[in-house]
């Protein structure tokens, strides 16, 4: 059996799988659910004093399901922070999760909101966390709700202050100072240069970083012609594919500052995902609409997936792999092209004739009207080829049936796995 252990802003995390700010992090009896399936950490339901993100409209959670498969994870979601007054949840709910994860051996970070870049309602939020006995704070700037939730006067809440390099520096520094446990600060995915906003973070006195937040979304029902549920922006969960966003987002973090201690969470629903985020730098892995989704036994299909992967490769401790991604990632105008592109494309698909089960797929799918079948198969019309790969990632064969050849010498440059090969340097 692998060792899932890892360790996140110095503190050492029986398994990297985890549950972000929600509702199962809101009370002592939900946390229990998701704590049973064994996990290794848990943030709080985020806790404040702003007016309005308390109230939420009920119904709250508007499924998407039902417009199309490609949305059956999809939700929009009304809901904002924590519900139940700050020191109500102080004196009684804070308490008892905290608890239930000592007990447990989860790791507790509560998620606390200030009023935009005002310190004095941020550090005392702090100080009664450390005094609760919280191992750290996360700062939650990041969401969309609170921004469209609160009252006008205090709209400046959530993902204004994420986005803003300058006033994250001094919410930070001005909790990293009030306190001697770690504070992590939570993007938003509408902030343009995470980069810069990842350095500002870290100079003021983070330890970490939570990547990230959700967006905000609507939704109209076509059947009626209103929209579905609410007609206002809130928080727009949406779905596993929101990850491939999210997980730039965490690059642009891990590979500007690496070895900093990221939190990765945003369309994470599988082990998979989750091994994906600690390959891009993440030091702990969050799930939140999965959770939702799927029902809480997606987090024990997670932690016994990543066991059965780690076995499967070989990988004795997530540090085998965390963060083997972080060094290769860059953005297209650094990696190798054509200094102009060829009319004739270099790159050709080059079928296996044999374990091509005749289906069309690929003749259907070429947008450029490049692949006919015949009966020995697929051709590609090399004047009017791209390229571009599309045939090889939709063909069904459980055979290889398409690699990416060069024209000139018929040599791979991608087999439809890992990182094609970076052929114009030669």
């Amino acid at each position: 059996m692998a060792d899932l252990r890892t360790n996140f802003c110095g503190m050492e995390v029986k398994n990297p799988v985890g549950v972000s700010s929600c509702d199962f992090g809101g009370s002592e009896r939900l946390a229990k659910r998701v704590i049973e399936q064994g996990i290794g950490w848990l943030t709080s339901k985020t806790v404040h004093k702003i007016d309005g993100p308390h109230r939420w409209p009920r119904p709250y959670f508007y499924s998407l399901k039902q417009f199309g498969p490609e949305l059956k994870d999809a939700w929009v979601c009304s809901q904002m922070f924590h519900s139940m007054p700050y020191d109500e949840w102080l004196e009684t709910e804070g308490p008892k999760t905290l608890k239930i994860c000592r007990d447990n051996d989860v790791l507790f970070i509560p998620s606390v909101a200030g009023i935009g870049e005002d310190p004095d309602t941020w550090a005392p939020l702090c100080r009664d966390m450390e005094n609760l006995g919280a191992d750290m704070i996360e700062l939650d700037t990041g969401g969309p709700h609170a921004t469209f939730g609160a009252v006008p006067e205090q709209a400046d809440v959530g993902a204004p202050l994420a986005m803003d390099p300058e006033k994250a520096y001094r919410v930070t520094k001005a909790c990293a100072d009030a306190v001697k446990i770690p504070i992590i600060f939570k993007a938003t995915p509408q902030c343009v240069n995470q980069a810069a906003l990842s350095i500002a973070v870290k100079k003021a006195g983070a330890k970490g970083i939570t990547a990230n937040n959700a967006f905000y979304g609507t939704w109209i029902d076509h059947e009626t012609g209103t929209f579905y549920g609410g007609p206002y922006a809130v928080g727009g969960l949406i779905g596993r594919p929101w990850q491939l966003f999210s997980l730039a987002k965490l690059l642009e973090t891990t590979a500007t500052l690496k070895g900093f201690p990221v939190c990765g969470v945003g369309g994470i629903f599988t082990w998979d995902d989750c091994v994906r985020y600690l390959m891009g730098g993440a030091a702990i892995t969050g799930l939140c609409s999965a959770v939702y989704t799927r029902g809480v036994g997606v987090l024990n299909d997670c932690i016994r997936g990543m066991d059965a992967f780690m076995d499967r490769k070989g990988y004795k401790s997530i540090s085998d792999f965390q963060g083997c991604a972080v060094d290769d990632f860059r953005y297209v105008r650094d990696w190798p092209r054509e200094k102009r592109m060829a009319k004739l494309t270099p790159i050709l698909p080059k079928f296996d004739s044999e374990n091509c089960t005749r289906c069309g797929v690929c003749e259907k799918l070429c947008a450029y009207g490049a692949i006919s079948m015949t009966e020995d198969g697929p051709v590609a019309d090399d004047r009017a080829c791209m390229g571009c790969g599309w045939c090889m990632g939709h063909c069904p064969a459980k055979e290889q049936v398409i690699t990416m050849v060069r024209r000139d010498t018929g040599k791979a440059v991608w087999t439809g796995r890992g990182t094609h090969e970076a052929w114009c340097r030669e």
